[in-house]
């Protein structure tokens, strides 16, 4: 077995493992990833064959683990550990803060290696079916502000309380972005596949709900074709209800676990995070 660095190639590879193991990966977002930070995208070989992965992005002073998978046929081998082992040691070296979302049944894993559950993320689905609503040309004129890079820096570092801003522009200029700003919410969608389309991230500040039924309404109008996938804070009771008024429902959760030094998010701003 060998540990080394993710390729490009490896891409569709990592697409099966992702189907095999039900994870939602997206190759924009990991291709992405790889461009900004390759020393922290790790891949298990067994005779040049990708089995296993994990990855990392990192920000101004944290880093979010992500894509932390093993084919099923080699799981419970120690593959797994020995690929978290590896990019946990080179993330500690230059960054206070580490944070993932974890399948709950890894939750004594990752604990064992320091990292505490902060908030439970909820995986909601909403597959067209949508309450009747009234949404006009100048709703949609409103939300299509021309501030949008400067919206987002504004509210994205009141939300996390650092600079994440060089990743999250790359990760929001697809082909298929959708952006939404009004001055204190900021929402982005894409689609990630042929049937499904990513909402997130999506952030609003506390206070100015109305702007976020603004949003959902949008993207519902826009999108509502397709099948809608959001991850939300289950600890933001006005995203719960806003998701669950639109008829969302929720398919899984996760768990927002952190490591190192405690960081001061404000939750109650996230309507749904980034992929």
């Amino acid at each position: 077995m060998f540990i080394g660095w993710l390729k490009y190639a490896d891409v569709a590879e990592l697409t099966k493992i992702a189907e095999e193991t039900g994870w939602l990966l997206d190759g924009y977002h990991v291709k992405l990833m790889m461009m900004h930070a390759p020393h922290l995208c790790y891949g298990a070989y067994e005779e040049g064959v990708l089995v296993g992965a994990v990855m990392a992005i990192e920000f101004e002073t944290s880093a979010m683990i992500k894509y932390f998978m093993v084919k099923p046929s080699h799981q419970k081998q120690g593959i797994g550990r020995r690929l978290f082992k590896t990019l946990l040691e080179v993330l500690k070296e230059e960054h206070p803060s580490l944070y993932l979302h974890a399948n709950p049944q890894l939750k004594s894993f990752f604990e064992g290696y320091g990292f505490k559950s902060v908030m439970e993320v909820g995986r909601y689905l909403n597959v067209g079916k949508v309450p009747p609503f009234s949404f006009t040309n100048a709703q949609a004129k409103e939300l299509d502000s021309g501030n949008f890079d400067a919206t987002i820096r504004r509210i994205d570092a009141e939300t996390f309380g650092e600079d994440r801003m060089e990743f999250m522009l790359d990760e929001m200029e697809r082909n298929s972005s959708l952006k939404f700003a009004l001055p204190n919410s900021f929402q982005h969608s894409s689609v990630i596949n042929s049937r499904g389309v990513y909402l997130g991230p999506w952030q609003c500040r506390e206070g100015f709900e109305e702007e976020a039924e603004k949003m959902m309404q949008g993207v519902l109008y826009f999108r509502g074709l397709k099948k809608v996938i959001a991850d939300i804070p289950l600890g933001n009771q006005k995203a719960v209800e806003l998701f669950e008024k639109y008829h969302f429902q929720q398919k899984g959760v996760f768990l927002h676990m952190c490591y190192g030094e405690p960081r001061s998010i404000k939750f109650e701003n996230i309507y749904a995070f980034s992929l």
